[in-house]
């Protein structure tokens, strides 16, 4: 509310400054018939001039609000510029046209029926509103520049606790302490399966360590470490949890942030029973432009309801890359998260 109201005595003090500089430097004079111009009171030609003034600027910042939706100045400079200049240079011209017409018809109705020829306050206008539209085009670049900076910096802090945070919660001790209990049972049963499972723990701890500084990684890659990784949770959980993948290839190529499968799978683990008697069933599979993970509600009894730290995570690194949303799905029977797929780096 301030902010509009200090705009509205902004714009009516450029409209008197206008008035004023109007004054000094158009003088009316007698046309070749020896017609004198009217000399309209200041008090008139200022609010009359203050009008238009206000018309003209909060038709701009609307068209500039409606590009700053469609185009960004960071992305698509060139185009914004040009769509910005193009855009405010028709609207001001033609509104300030129609609107001295306006002023000729409510002021000067006494000259109504008199040819006017053109208004001596047209060019001085057209050229005024000209500049100061070049001088917020290039206030809108610059702060909008200046911003991207500061984004781009919290982005980095923010990406940077983000993956920390990803590590620590996900490859935490407990996921160690659980597959050595594992591979302990193996030793003394199967020596030539534990050889596989170090095989497999080595190659999951090597994706975390060589992604960890990744921002986007491909979809085969992801898929590749979550085979390793579910080799793991087969060996700690037999029968009792199966996988389904259905995933077209033409979508390998596509890029999302690294782990967010494993994350998504590991929080399907923690909350839902697998046992032989309740088996867990996940499904991942694609559709449209989206990875799908999918399993069926068997809530254990002893887990605490879930802080949804995991998938916020997921989505805070999601909107650095994508305005397409992450999508989650729970319809009392069936747990569903879509993530986008990233089309390129």
């Amino acid at each position: 509310m301030t902010r509009s109201k200090n705009r509205f005595i902004y714009m009516i003090c450029t409209g008197i400054f206008i008035t004023l500089l109007f004054r000094l430097i158009l003088h009316p004079r007698p046309d070749r018939d020896g017609f004198e111009p009217k000399h309209h009171p200041l008090l008139v030609e200022m609010i009359a001039i203050s009008i238009v003034t206000v018309i003209i600027w909060e038709g701009n910042l609307q068209i500039d609000n409606w590009l700053n939706k469609q185009y960004s100045w960071l992305k698509e400079t060139r185009k914004r510029l040009t769509l910005q200049f193009a855009y405010c240079t028709v609207y001001t011209v033609t509104m300030l046209t129609i609107l001295i017409m306006v002023a000729h018809f409510f002021i000067d109705r006494d000259d109504i029926g008199r040819p006017h020829g053109m208004d001596p306050h047209y060019i001085p206008a057209i050229f005024i509103a000209i500049t100061i539209l070049l001088a917020e085009t290039g206030v809108h670049f610059f702060n909008s520049w200046k911003q991207s900076i500061l984004e781009m910096e919290k982005y980095k802090t923010e990406s940077a606790n983000a993956q920390l945070q990803n590590l620590k919660n996900q490859l935490n001790p407990h996921f160690l302490f659980n597959n050595l209990s594992v591979l302990t049972s193996l030793i003394y049963i199967n020596q030539d399966k534990a050889v596989s499972f170090i095989n497999e723990l080595s190659k999951v701890y090597r994706y975390t360590l060589d992604s960890k500084n990744a921002e986007l990684v491909s979809l085969k890659e992801e898929l590749d470490f979550l085979y390793h990784y579910i080799y793991l949770l087969k060996i700690r959980f037999d029968s009792s949890i199966s996988f389904n993948f259905n995933v077209d290839s033409k979508k390998m190529n596509a890029f999302l942030p690294p782990m967010c499968l494993q994350m998504l799978v590991e929080n399907t683990i923690q909350h839902n029973e697998a046992s032989q008697a309740k088996p867990l069933n996940v499904s991942i599979f694609t559709a449209d432009n989206f990875l799908i993970i999918q399993n069926q509600l068997q809530k254990r009894s002893d887990v605490t309801e879930s802080s949804g730290i995991g998938l916020r995570n997921i989505q805070m690194r999601y909107s650095y890359f994508t305005d397409d949303k992450i999508e989650i799905s729970n319809d009392g029977s069936k747990f569903m998260v879509s993530l986008p797929l990233i089309k390129q780096k």
